[in-house]
């Protein structure tokens, strides 16, 4: 476990740029990855976007809290939803409640996805399977 990292200088493994480690709220403005790599917040949206690309998998991010896109781990803008449908649930959840959204979503690249959630909650998106002319 490694401790906390604010108040030191730290250079993002994406982006090259040494930046000072500091609190945000109850978040820091610095990640750390699975390989112990140390990510600034300008890093993560960079990688996240380019997870996006790679359309053979699921992605989870967020869904705003107005539903209107989604995000990454500090808010950072992924795509936007471009079709929202209400389902109504058989029974009441205790995450979701009566209802859960199915979202269809573009994401910052153009591609296309779809998922279930609620509004301000993770998603796991799936991409949309296009069809090839033949």
């Amino acid at each position: 476990m490694q401790t906390s990292l604010i108040g030191q200088t730290l250079t993002c493994a994406e982006t090259g740029k040494t930046f000072l480690g500091a609190a945000d709220g109850l978040s820091a403005n610095y990640a750390i990855d699975a390989a112990g790599q140390i990510l600034s917040d300008e890093g993560v949206h960079l990688r996240e976007a380019r997870e996006l690309l790679d359309r053979s998998k699921p992605f989870i991010c967020y869904v705003s809290s107005n539903g209107a896109s989604i995000t990454g781990w500090k808010g950072n803008h992924l795509g936007t939803t471009t079709q929202i449908n209400c389902i109504k649930l058989p029974r009441w959840s205790p995450i979701h409640g009566k209802y859960i959204f199915a979202y269809r979503v573009r994401d910052i690249h153009g591609g296309l996805w779809y998922g279930r959630s609620s509004p301000g909650m993770s998603i796991n998106l799936r991409p949309v399977k296009t069809k090839s002319k033949s």
